[in-house]
């Protein structure tokens, strides 16, 4: 093998496929990356049995066809310290010969004979917005869990319902759930949508590495591998193949209480007040008609509290939360404003942006589902 590619082309491949590549794979051949020159084209490719990525590298210049699997971890950290020059990628029969200009590198060339063969991309479902589908999963993930005792929480659950897709994730202590525009590739008919289950991680990882205005999404009939493919770029990653934990009860709104606040004044005030929080890092909220005591400490370890201007409807009352939590999910909103939906001290509140229209949920961007702390004493 023998190809001439620009440097800026180089990396911008192996940054997709990167992610793919395992830190601890269960075989040493998996922590390769795989280069293939065709007679008029190149591309790289990784693969750990869950998750497969492939990306072309644009304007390859292919002097002689071929393939070779070196380490993608060396080869992703020197293309990205190459200097701006064009790169020649040269199989020596032992070794990968690299030339950028005045650098050179080499390396030891892999059995590309026991490497895996990826798996195929399923037929699309639809398409997506990039920009929308990447914020909507990074927002989403934030609530995903993190027990690996506990898998179909570790997922981000992605249902394709006739005109719109909605992401769900979970961790017991708080559900992010967002909605947005798509088109299906064929109309989607029945009551209940397709589903699959998605290691948040690996989606969140993936879905940046893309590029591309529009984004397929891919899912064969058993539902046991999602698809993502954008310009030449295509992942595969495969699925969590359990039920997901109901949430479709939070959707109905059922508050007693609504508040409204300025979204950096609420998360600076928690981020001071919660220095001194105690109880396993609990926050209290006091919410009254014109503003709200936000409170953390005891008498024994010492106390803070700010008092925050707000718009409250609804009889007063104190709810508590764990600090940690309630910052995620106002990062996760990104508006200036915020409205906290309340049902009482120990039910589920819900915050959402504060801009949000009643009634059309899936335009309202994220809708963030916090179980309170139990009151202390």
């Amino acid at each position: 093998m023998k190809i001439r590619v620009a440097r800026d082309c180089l990396t911008e491949a192996l940054s997709v496929v990167g992610p793919a590549v395992p830190r601890r794979p269960s075989v040493p051949v998996l922590a390769g990356i795989r280069i293939r020159a065709e007679a008029n084209s190149a591309s790289v490719a990784a693969f750990d049995y869950e998750i497969s990525s492939h990306a072309a590298i644009s304007g390859t210049e292919v002097s002689e066809p071929g393939e070779v699997l070196v380490s993608g971890r060396l080869l992703t950290e020197i293309a990205k310290s190459l200097p701006a020059y064009p790169v020649e990628l040269c199989d020596s029969g032992e070794q990968l010969e690299i030339v950028c200009g005045p650098a050179r590198f080499t390396l030891p060339l892999m059995t590309v004979e026991d490497y895996p063969e990826l798996p195929p991309q399923p037929p699309t479902t639809g398409t997506v917005d990039y920009t929308e589908f990447c914020d909507a999963v990074t927002q989403v993930a934030v609530a995903a869990g993190k027990d690996d005792t506990l898998p179909m929480l570790l997922g981000i659950n992605l249902e394709f319902h006739a005109d719109f897709l909605r992401l769900v994730s979970t961790d017991r202590f708080r559900i992010a759930i967002r909605e947005l525009d798509w088109q299906p590739s064929s109309p989607i008919t029945g009551d209940q949508p397709a589903t699959v289950l998605i290691p948040a991680r690996a989606l969140a990882d993936t879905s940046r590495a893309l590029s591309g205005s529009r984004l397929e999404l891919a899912c064969g009939p058993a539902q046991t591998v999602l698809g993502l493919a954008s310009d030449s770029q295509r992942v595969t990653l495969r699925t969590l193949d359990m039920a997901y934990a109901p949430y479709q009860g939070y959707l109905v709104d059922r508050r007693t209480a609504t508040a409204r606040f300025t979204t950096t004044a609420l998360a600076d005030a928690l981020k001071r007040v919660s220095l001194l929080s105690t109880r396993g890092a609990q926050v209290q909220l006091s919410c009254t008609t014109t503003k709200t005591l936000v409170s953390a400490g005891t008498d024994n370890d010492g106390n803070a509290e700010e008092t925050l201007a707000c718009e409250f409807d609804g009889d007063p009352l104190t709810i508590v939360f764990n600090p940690r939590y309630l910052l995620d999910g106002l990062a996760a909103i990104r508006t200036d404003t915020v409205e906290l939906a309340l049902n009482g001290p120990t039910r589920a509140a819900v915050l959402r942006p504060g801009s949000c229209i009643s009634g059309d949920r899936h335009r309202d961007g994220l809708l963030y589902v916090l179980m309170p702390v139990r009151p202390p004493g």
